[in-house]
């Protein structure tokens, strides 16, 4: 565990601090690149080659019959279905609200508009591996289904060719019918080209390790992507009235997710650090994923103390973090300051856990500092808006000698043509 006080910390330790080393994709890249060119050339002969090489795939169907899917509410515990459909109501109504509307503009030149159309068929990839991930189908598959894609396909990687209950009764919930058993670069390959299984899609969302990203970034001059997911992060300001223990069940919850997770706590209150830290390290000690935890937490935990909370907020928005928590007496005053942060989690009872799965916000969120310039996946990732205009005769002959002379400044003098014989057809 690292602590720096801000004022006095050197230009490498802030550099350090920011950069967030650790996820390097250059290997994974490496690696991700024949998978892609094997399942854009082989189809489905070459993903059933590299699923079973990956995923551990026996030969059965390349998608989950429909049947199973609206089944899988019948098999998996009561308690957990309402959990999905609490979450499922929750994520919906949120994203509801979501809009980017159409409109018409008219003037004396004509009329000026746009029209906003949803992506027909999109991909969601679904992380697998020891977990499974439920809630990341929900949170990529409502705001695909509120914006109106028609087809989404998901695809995520198979115990012994079996998709979880979990998973399947969540997709059963958002209304998605096409899950495919397959993970890793060969599913994105899939999705992103297209086999005789799986048809091609528009865009890929969701989560994934380092050889998803990898792929994903590799197939994103062909298919749209929503951003590249580094390891989970927290950075909590708090001040002195803050509760230590719950602080750093929050920071602990982050050092969970794998060796290269980040949780920082900036505060004015040198006592709060201390004893965060303290509880922290007890904390590890005794967690289920312990080893994981303890590895994150050398590099990845860190204790900033700042003069005052403004302070704290000028760092915050310096890191750009994936979740920023503000366990402050006064959170909306500090919401006022945020300018870069994937989620924010305002006051005493808010924790990321919630926002991981059933506040109703998006839990795939910009990591590594992007979200200084990046959002949360939303609705608007599933439209594409579409300008038009309609020049009226007297439009045209306001504009022609306008569009002339900067299509002539440009050298272009068939565009210069084209807009002067427009507007000559009004006197034809």
């Amino acid at each position: 565990m690292l602590t720096y006080r801000l004022s006095s910390m050197s230009p490498p330790e802030r550099r350090s601090l920011l950069s967030r080393e650790g996820m390097d994709l250059s290997g994974a890249t490496e690696a991700a690149r024949p998978i892609i060119e094997e399942v854009r050339r082989g189809g489905d002969a070459a993903l059933r080659r590299l699923a079973a090489r990956f995923d551990g795939f026996t030969g059965g169907s390349l998608t989950v019959p429909k049947g199973e899917i609206l089944d899988s509410v019948k098999r998996i515990d009561a308690s957990l279905l309402e959990a999905v459909r609490f979450s499922h109501r929750r994520v919906k109504a949120f994203h509801s609200r979501q809009r980017i509307n159409p409109f018409t503009l008219k003037d004396t030149c004509g009329l000026l508009g746009q029209k906003v159309v949803p992506l027909e068929r999109v991909g969601v990839y679904v992380p697998g591996g020891t977990a499974s991930y439920a809630s990341s189908v929900i949170m990529a598959c409502v705001p695909a289904r509120v914006a109106g894609v028609k087809e989404i396909a998901i695809c995520t990687p198979a115990k012994g060719d079996r998709v979880s209950d979990a998973i399947l009764a969540a997709a059963s919930v958002c209304g998605v019918e096409e899950v495919h058993p397959v993970g890793g670069a060969h599913a994105i390959a899939a999705m992103a080209y297209g086999t005789q299984s799986i048809a091609r899609v528009q865009k890929i969302v969701g989560p994934g390790g380092a050889i998803v990203s990898a792929a994903k970034l590799l197939v994103r001059n062909d298919c749209e992507i929503d951003f590249l997911a580094g390891p989970s992060e927290v950075l909590i300001v708090a001040d002195a009235k803050a509760d230590p223990a719950l602080v750093s069940s929050e920071m602990l919850a982050q050092l969970e997710h794998d060796v290269f997770a980040r949780a920082l706590l900036v505060t004015p209150s040198k006592r709060m650090a201390e004893r965060t830290a303290a509880l922290l390290e007890r904390q590890i000690g005794l967690a289920e994923r312990r080893e994981i935890a303890a590895k994150a937490a050398v590099r990845g935990a860190a204790f900033v103390m700042v003069r005052d909370l403004d302070e704290a907020m000028e760092f915050a928005n310096e890191y750009a973090p994936e979740h920023l928590l503000l366990d402050v007496e006064q959170p909306v005053r500090l919401l006022a300051k945020v300018r870069n942060a994937g989620s924010v989690f305002l006051g005493r009872h808010s924790s990321v856990a919630y926002g991981d799965y059933c506040a109703g916000t998006n839990h795939i969120l910009p990591t590594s500092g992007t979200a200084a310039m990046k959002s949360a996946l939303s609705v608007y990732d599933f439209l594409k808006v579409i300008p038009y205009q309609g020049i009226s005769a007297q439009g045209a002959a306001t504009m022609a000698p306008q569009a002339r002379m900067l299509a002539l400044t440009e050298g272009l003098t068939a565009h210069a043509e084209a807009a002067v014989a427009r507007a000559r057809r009004k006197n034809r």
